[in-house]
């Protein structure tokens, strides 16, 4: 597999800036090792176990016991498509959709104000802007009920 269209090295990032919007889910003894296109991230934590930061559904979930297993565990066509969206970042990369250094690509409707999980969906965007907006949505949102109609939301006070 040719990974370099499905991550993001990040080596050089600023992670801790990165991460600031995210840190009410993800604690900061977690110490992220790999990054996807979509701007999902994988850690590790001081016993070497793998977690995942899902940032589409702002899951945070533990995925492997080391990282040789994550290694084996990329691999599989389910993990492949669940971890990295490999079908999904394809297309786009396809269709010339290809994030240059400190991008990722993003959903202009985030899925978790109902945008679709689709090509015509995704943009390149700032990684930074990315994950301080989905971080920020997501904790507005995690209480929630389930079903909650979201007509708008503001950035900075004003409407997108």
């Amino acid at each position: 597999m040719d990974w370099t269209f499905l991550t993001i090295d990040v080596n050089g990032l600023d992670c801790d800036r990165l991460l600031s919007d995210w840190r009410w889910l993800v604690p900061d003894t977690l110490a992220p090792f790999a990054l996807t296109m979509f701007g999902d991230w994988f850690f590790e934590d001081c016993a070497g176990r793998v977690f995942f930061l899902d940032t589409v559904s702002a899951q945070l979930s533990h995925i492997a016991p080391s990282r040789a297993a994550f290694f084996v565990e990329r691999e599989k066509p389910e993990n492949l498509d669940q971890w990295f969206m490999a079908d999904l970042a394809m297309l786009c990369w396809e269709r010339g959709l290809r994030p240059g250094e400190g991008q990722c690509l993003s959903f202009k409707l985030p899925p978790v104000l109902s945008g679709p999980l689709e090509v015509d969906n995704v943009e390149v965007c700032d990684l930074m802007v990315h994950e301080c907006i989905l971080g920020q949505i997501h904790r507005g949102v995690k209480d929630l009920p389930e079903g909650t109609v979201i007509n708008r939301f503001l950035v900075d006070g004003e409407e997108p």
